[in-house]
């Protein structure tokens, strides 16, 4: 198919020929705007972040976890999402529900642990207890109370719990539309990779002095990767991108690997980066030396007898899904960096009461390997991962900003994030002048606006 015209111009298209139902092909651009975005006070006004929380938040679906990690009955995670915490639990009928985490006495919160199991929850400062499915099942000294203050038998708070993908989702809003209608065509398009045979193999946790949407941001464009990484522009094309924007505020764009940026001037010669691409997919880096424009070819092909020869099916992937990274963002707050082998997952979360300030969540899932050799890609960056499906998941690791353990690239972007964050807050800030390269922010910003009609 022919690239469409936007306002912006030409987009970019990694296969020009891709046919209308290719996973490959190009969706039209909808109509999102040219003009400045001045709204730069939701970075950082505290009355903006109570209104986000009423008016967004508390009516969209949000993703709260794993379904791996409630896989039997009494299996249970905490969620925490701005000022509220959840519990996510299976219960004895083996379906997955979630509540408020807050007990119906005095509003304590029912559990502090990241994961466990329980036959039922206890509140740990008077003992009231529920069972797995939120029933109310013991008062202590029930004969204390008056009868009529205790007489509707107060269950758990139940929220909107539903799943897709091996991920679960809950929604605050009981009105509130079934997931499969929030994520629009993004099954579509992902079930190929099947997130939900996945195991979770890296879970970091960190706390950047950043307005989670300002996070959001930065991993939603790759126009700023030839001043921040300057690594990576050395094994991507990064001005050629395709990006895709799809219902719901979700969109997607893919990175083509195995390029050299078209900012750098020798593209024959064969960067270190380029070398660690073809060596790790099991081709001869020395067969393209001086032929780096070559390079891209022969990855494609290098990629499918790499996943052959270590047990992954990849005849229903396109060549762009092969080998490049398919980047997707699910509204609200989560991107997928998505490969056949296996998914990169952020998520970013509000801090309770301080808008410059998010919770940026980091996990890499991947499917199962019975070769005890086999390694994942150096930009999944869990070089060590046991991707047996024997060994335990992994701990929740939470770190502060500037701390090790999120990965080099990310490590790049949240060192610069923190200056954004207080330029936006300057009195000679006139608002965001988004180029094409960043559409998706357009597209993200006119949904969010929806949530405050």
């Amino acid at each position: 198919m022919s690239a469409i015209r936007s306002a912006y111009g030409k987009p970019f298209v990694i296969d020009p020929d891709a046919p209308d139902d290719s996973a490959d092909r190009k969706w039209t651009d909808p109509e999102v705007g040219t003009g400045i975005l001045t709204e730069k006070q939701i970075y950082y006004a505290r009355d903006h972040l109570e209104r986000e929380w009423d008016r967004m938040w508390a009516r969209t679906w949000n993703l709260a976890g794993r379904c791996s990690d409630v896989s039997d009955p009494g299996d249970f995670f905490r969620f925490d999402l701005g000022p509220e915490s959840f519990i996510v639990v299976m219960d004895e009928t083996r379906t997955v529900r979630a509540f408020y985490n807050v007990c119906q006495h005095r509003g304590s919160q029912l559990v502090e642990d990241d994961f466990g199991r329980r036959r039922n929850f206890i509140c740990p400062f008077h003992s009231w207890c529920w069972e797995l499915n939120g029933k109310l099942k013991q008062i202590t000294d029930r004969e204390t109370f008056d009868p009529e203050v205790v007489a509707d038998e107060p269950p758990l708070a139940e929220v909107q719990c539903d799943t897709w993908g091996g991920f679960v989702f809950i929604n605050m809003d009981p009105a509130a539309g079934p997931l499969t209608e929030h994520l629009d065509v993004l099954p579509e398009i992902l079930d190929v990779y099947r997130p939900e045979d996945m195991i979770v193999v890296k879970d970091v946790s960190a706390e950047w002095p950043v307005n989670w949407k300002l996070a959001l941001d930065a991993f939603m464009e790759g126009y700023h990767a030839h001043q921040r990484h300057p690594e990576l522009i050395r094994l991507i094309d990064d001005y050629h991108f395709q990006h895709d924007l799809f219902g719901r505020g979700h969109s997607k764009m893919i990175i083509p690997f195995a390029f050299k940026s078209p900012r750098i001037a020798d593209q024959d010669a064969l960067t270190p980066e380029l070398e660690v691409l073809l060596s790790e997919a099991g081709a001869e880096p020395a067969e393209y030396k001086g032929r780096a424009r070559d390079v891209r070819e022969g990855y494609k092909s290098a990629r499918r007898a790499w996943g052959a020869a270590n047990g992954f099916d990849f005849s229903d992937f396109s060549d762009s899904q092969v080998a490049d990274d398919w980047n997707f963002n699910i509204f609200p707050n989560v991107t997928l960096n998505a490969h056949p082998e296996g998914i990169l997952v952020m998520r970013f979360r509000p801090h309770p009461n301080d808008p410059e300030i998010c919770h940026y969540d980091v996990w890499v899932l991947a499917h199962k390997s019975s070769n005890p050799d086999f390694r994942l890609p150096f930009y999944m960056d869990t070089p060590e991962a046991d991707l047996s499906g024997a060994a335990p998941r992994p701990d929740r690791r939470r770190i502060k900003h500037r701390e090790p353990g999120l990965g080099y690239v990310l490590d790049q972007d949240g060192e610069h994030l923190p200056l954004v964050q207080r330029g936006v807050r300057s009195r000679g800030f006139g608002g965001l002048r988004l180029s094409y390269q960043e559409i998706r922010l357009r597209h993200y910003y006119r949904e969010y606006w929806r949530y405050f009609d």
